[in-house]
């Protein structure tokens, strides 16, 4: 086969591979997308000219000789593959909902894909919706002309009902997005507190919300949501819990401690009243280690208050 025959299904495959969001993803998890971009049988044609090695289902894809193969194909033809990778992609809630919050905000859009890939309960689907994230995220295709056509007859017409929003409100991980979308903090930082505590919850109500479209009327008209009372009211409740639980843990950390150190202090007088020296007070010592015994029990209880503690400030919400 000609290679530069190969130049557009290996522009895709490339793309998928050095992409972080491509990593580890098999050849099971982008067979659907390439065998309807580009035909089941590109794979063995890949494998003739010595592209690839395997593409059997549970192989990691890799892409492992590329040399005299031209697939930096021209734009327009970047066009057209574009708009066949959206007909495939268009019927999947999640990646429809992805595609126009890159549209409005690629920061926030690269935030929700790591906040996804991050879910370690992972279906084959979730595997398969994966394989699309590279191309999503991909600069030729946020820049083309396929992406702005699919994504803008959406954006003109998003209204934001407020009436689908607040059963949110009551939830603490939609509280805790809608403070990251206001501080604007797409980072490490803002990822680790938002799958703190509740991360699987998290991941599956950050979904609901892209696929409902919430998430990108949300975006589209930020001020005007940030600006209702109840949203600020979410907020500072939300505020008032954090400073709770902080107070909290530092209660039954202080606890823990003091405990600690009097099991310590019991064991080490109690041994000293066990010395040949001290024998008249070896029933005292007997005592001391009976109480520093049983206080070793209570750290774990001390722990297990903690967290019932914590669960039930959370379940005010």
């Amino acid at each position: 086969m000609d290679n530069n025959s190969l130049g557009d299904p290996l522009y895709f495959l490339y793309a998928i591979q050095r992409s972080p969001y491509g990593f580890n993803l098999k050849w099971k998890h982008v067979k659907p997308l390439i065998s309807y971009m580009f035909g089941k049988e590109v794979f063995e044609n890949l494998k003739n000219d010595q592209v690839i090695n395997t593409y059997n289902d549970e192989n990691i894809l890799e892409i492992i000789n590329i040399p005299d193969i031209k697939y930096n194909i021209p734009d327009a033809e970047k066009e057209i593959l574009f708009h066949k990778f959206i007909d495939f992609v268009s019927g999947n809630k999640l990646i429809s909902g992805i595609m126009k919050i890159m549209y409005l905000d690629r920061k926030i859009a690269q935030f929700i894909i790591d906040i996804l890939n991050q879910n370690p309960d992972k279906t084959m689907d979730d595997l398969v919706e994966a394989s699309a994230f590279p191309i999503v995220n991909l600069p030729d295709f946020y820049y083309s002309k396929a992406f702005a056509d699919y994504c803008k007859p959406y954006i003109e017409n998003f209204n934001l009902d407020m009436k689908d929003i607040l059963k949110y409100l009551g939830r603490e991980w939609f509280v805790k997005l809608v403070i990251i979308l206001r501080e604007g903090t797409f980072n490490n930082n803002s990822f680790s507190k938002s799958m703190e505590n509740n991360g699987h919850e998290f991941i599956s109500g950050v979904r609901e919300i892209i696929e409902n479209d919430y998430l990108a009327e949300i975006i589209v008209n930020l001020d005007l949501f940030l600006s209702d009372r109840s949203v600020n009211r979410a907020i500072m409740n939300y505020a008032s819990r954090s400073v709770k639980e902080k107070f909290i843990k530092r209660f039954y950390d202080w606890l823990s401690i003091a405990n600690d150190i009097m099991v310590g202090l019991e064991f080490v007088i109690g041994s000293i009243f066990f010395l040949p020296s001290e024998k008249q007070y070896s029933t005292l010592g007997v005592y001391l280690f009976i109480i520093g015994s049983t206080q070793l029990l209570i750290r774990p209880m001390i722990n297990i208050a903690r967290r019932i503690h914590i669960f039930f400030l959370h379940k005010k919400i």
